[in-house]
């Protein structure tokens, strides 16, 4: 494993699978749109970068009756998890996605996977390690493979973003660490892993504005599962139940005009190729 995919594994939040995995419907809303633009077919072999607690990745398993889906993810407690839900026709390796070399060495898997995916997950990845990302994964494609991507991009949850931020300072503790990529960034990305973003037309490198619909309960659901402890990793547990305390205390900053709890989520959003 490389010096950074380590210090990423040091540094990762302790996730609860379970949790996790209550807390993905707004996730799931928009699941038929990123299979719009995937080109899947029922024999592919697929890997899933970061397949966390797993009911997307069961999802790609049930398109993929005559293939394989492998699920790679950093956190035993997310595996477990998705071990519970998964087809016949899934495995899972432990490890960091920047750690790819290691967890899927060459020559073995040199050209293995028709397609790489991955929901909700690059934003966790530091951005000095997101070109070793994207090179891994050009790797373990197949000639003329395709590489799905949707995460996290700039402008990402501001709201949330801005309010954990200053309760997080006023304790001493860190500002979010999440890589939010613009489109340009995420282009140089690509390009410098090979990999084509043109694709014959078919390929794009974008990002997206969405509402991420949210009444009280569920934003909490979502904040407590997913997101206060990407801030508590640099805060002492003695100061965890003070964050949190603090962030619900202002909970009402984080209601829209209209007074519903929706955020504005932005995605990075691409399709790119391995070239034949």
């Amino acid at each position: 494993m490389t010096d950074t995919a380590s210090q990423y594994l040091d540094t990762l939040p302790a996730w609860d699978g379970i949790a996790y995995a209550a807390n993905t419907a707004h996730h799931r809303v928009h699941d038929a749109a990123f299979l719009a633009a995937t080109p899947i077919t029922a024999d592919a072999s697929v890997l899933d970068l970061g397949c966390g607690s797993g009911d997307f990745t069961a999802t790609i398993a049930g398109l993929v009756p005559a293939g394989h889906v492998v699920g790679v993810d950093a956190q035993p407690p997310m595996l477990a998890e998705a071990r519970t839900r998964a087809r016949e026709n899934q495995t899972f390796v432990l490890g960091a996605v920047q750690a790819l070399s290691t967890v899927l060495p060459s020559p073995a898997h040199d050209g293995s996977f028709d397609l790489v995916l991955s929901r909700s997950v690059l934003h966790w990845v530091p951005a000095v390690d997101q070109p070793v990302v994207y090179a891994g994964a050009a790797r373990l494609l197949t000639p003329g493979g395709w590489l799905r991507v949707e995460c996290g991009g700039a402008g990402n949850v501001k709201a949330v973003q801005a309010l954990l931020d200053d309760v997080s300072a006023g304790l001493g503790g860190p500002t979010a660490p999440w890589t939010f990529a613009d489109a340009a960034t995420a282009m140089d990305w690509v390009e410098g892993a090979g990999l084509d973003h043109e694709a014959g037309g078919r390929g794009f490198v974008r990002t997206v504005a969405q509402h991420r619909r949210f009444d009280e309960a569920s934003l909490l659901g979502w904040l407590r599962s997913q997101v206060y402890m990407a801030y508590e990793v640099g805060l002492p547990a003695a100061a965890h139940a003070e964050f949190r305390a603090a962030a619900e205390a202002r909970l009402d900053e984080l209601r829209r005009p209209n007074g519903t709890y929706d955020q504005t989520w932005v995605r990075l959003d691409l399709l790119v190729r391995r070239p034949d």
